[in-house]
């Protein structure tokens, strides 16, 4: 006689707790797969964004491919070079980022071009890659290597006030009346989405500007760049406003046994950055199921056999795709150990021989409806990918199992194909390749937890080549870590790797007004007390540090493009919370 079902959906339920719901990017962008990136490591110098070369090497060249033993050519294929353009005060210095791609098509950090100005007078370059204004004027910066030259824009203007342009992040309409609030005072924008802003000549400064609750805040901080566009994101367009739902064909999945349960998860795809993905996603808000007149909640996405045959995942509108897979589990291990996603995710994988896992694309979704989305798991997980982890960072105890996913890229989103668990160098399981209708790319994402899920932890993506060569990740990040936040006193003080380009902070208040902070590295000083909501006991903070191969910081200010899935590249991440 079967064990009964009821107590393993009360477990279940614990497996919804504990989610955050501040900023989840939705935005479509491309990222880094390529290469492992383990050689940058750019940190902060005295308020200037320094990201150029790692640990201070400034003459030799970083990760260059010896391609002499594959019979490819040696030498450069292609020069990146940024920012590729600034407008600065006089007095202004900052690094110049140089990325090449050898002939084998690897791309890596490059320390040994040789970087000029045009016009000296109007600006110098050193040994390391660092511009400093001079003079006004209007000069080119030339960034050349083994007879490749990337040309880079700088205007230098003396006593200039920063023109700081104010948009909708969905529309890209302007927006007038934003406040744009600098050390010296607070000004508003036009009707054309213009505000100037006051500042120090030549140094960094931090502008916060905001509009309403019904966008984000942003504050910028510590650049040098005197132009630049500040897009404030609708909150509501950052939460999940559609749902698939879908009936779920258990015909071709193994047969429970005695004391076992058909247990299973359906998902939408991943519909941004892979490196902005949340494991947590993977569970939805609870549904109430009646038992024999007993309820209990439950994820809305998991489901079983004879008690919950249909799933619910919620998703962003626009196009989406879903998967899900399920097989037998006895109902004993079910009880004992879904505590939370990995938890679910660890049993999963232990069951992964007798599940089966099957997807449906081309699904748009809409806003306030439900998308049918039914599935029918039929693919066993027969293959396998050799992995060699990234090894853990500060912060880990070293005895932490990485979380492996991979992922199939389509039109509809990054599709979940495979799943492990453990360190090292390992095979990890996954269903055949051509499984997914459509399938353009695949990538392989690897997590790894401080403490459980949602105290802290790591994220990779890398390249999951189909030659069967091992998939090689770059090294995690250390764990940020939130020194001091005195909301009161308008003190921040956090501690990131030395590797991040691009730290993102997300505070959201109990009312869902949501401020995010960007820099270039580890900062401490004293934000804009525009909202008094922000504060320890109202509101929960988020940190997270991106190492980046495209662009820096300086770059995305003058682009506008406050994304990390629109920037550029990313290869790592790292998230820290605190309440």
């Amino acid at each position: 006689m079967r064990s009964s079902p009821l107590f393993v959906l009360l477990v279940l339920s614990a497996c919804a707790t504990d989610t955050y719901t501040g900023d989840t990017d939705t935005s479509d962008g491309y990222f880094e797969t390529g290469d492992a990136e383990t050689g940058d490591t750019s940190d902060t110098q005295d308020s200037v964004v320094e990201t150029g070369d790692s640990t201070g090497h400034t003459g030799d060249s970083v990760d260059t491919a010896d391609s002499g033993d594959t019979g490819v050519e040696p030498g450069l294929g292609d020069l990146q070079a940024w920012p590729s353009a600034m407008v600065v005060d006089v007095g202004a210095t900052y690094p110049i980022r140089v990325i090449a791609t050898d002939k084998a098509g690897t791309r890596s950090v490059y320390g040994a071009a040789v970087i000029t100005a045009d016009d000296p007078a109007v600006a110098s370059v050193d040994s390391a890659g660092v511009v400093t204004a001079l003079a006004e004027g209007t000069t080119t910066v030339r960034v050349m290597a083994e007879g490749l030259e990337v040309d880079l824009s700088l205007v230098v203007l003396a006593g200039f006030a920063s023109q700081i342009t104010v948009v909708d992040g969905t529309s890209g309409a302007p927006i007038e009346g934003a406040t744009v609030r600098t050390a010296a005072g607070d000004t508003l924008t036009d009707a054309s989405g213009v505000a100037a802003a006051p500042v120090v000549d030549g140094a960094p400064a931090t502008f916060t500007v905001w509009i309403d609750d019904a966008h984000y805040s942003v504050s910028v901080l510590d650049t040098v760049n005197r132009r630049f566009t500040v897009p404030l994101k609708v909150v509501a367009d950052q939460e999940p406003t559609a749902q698939l739902h879908g009936d779920v064909d258990f015909s071709a999945v193994p047969d429970a046994g005695l004391g076992d349960e058909v247990f299973g998860l359906a998902s939408g795809s991943v519909q941004g950055d892979l490196t902005l993905f949340d494991v947590e996603d993977l569970l939805a808000p609870t549904r109430t199921l009646d038992y024999h007149g007993v309820e209990a909640d439950v994820p809305s996405n998991i489901f079983v056999e004879n008690f919950l045959e249909d799933y619910y995942a919620q998703v962003r509108p626009g196009a989406v795709a879903a998967w899900g897979l399920g097989g037998p589990v006895s109902v004993a291990e079910l009880a004992a150990g879904l505590n939370g996603t990995g938890d679910a995710m660890a049993l999963i994988i232990d069951h992964l021989p007798d599940m089966t896992w099957g997807t449906n694309g081309g699904i748009t979704a809409v806003a306030g409806a439900d998308a049918d989305a039914p599935l029918a798991p039929s693919v066993a997980f027969t293959d396998s990918l050799h992995v060699a982890l990234p090894s853990l960072s500060t912060g880990f105890d070293g005895t932490e199992e990485e979380l492996v996913c991979t992922f199939d890229g389509t039109a509809d989103g990054y599709v979940l194909t495979g799943l492990g668990l453990g360190a090292g160098v390992m095979d990890i399981a996954k269903v055949p390749d051509g499984s997914v209708p459509g399938a353009t790319d695949s990538a392989v994402f690897v997590m790894a937890q401080v403490g459980g899920l949602g105290s802290g932890g790591a994220v990779a993506v890398a390249v999951a080549d189909a030659s069967g060569s091992t998939v090689t990740f770059p090294e995690l990040q250390d764990i940020p870590v939130i020194n001091d936040w005195n909301w009161e006193g308008r003190l921040l003080d956090f501690t990131t790797d030395p590797a991040a380009t691009l730290v993102h902070v997300v505070m959201v208040d109990k009312g869902g007004r949501v401020l995010e902070v960007w820099t270039d590295g580890s900062w401490s000083g004293s934000l804009d007390k525009h909202n008094p909501t922000f504060h320890p006991n109202n509101a929960t903070v988020t940190l997270e540090s991106f190492e980046v191969v495209d662009g820096t910081f300086e770059h995305w200010v003058s682009a506008g493009d406050l994304e990390p899935a629109d920037l550029g590249p990313i290869t790592r991440s790292v998230v820290t919370r605190a309440p």
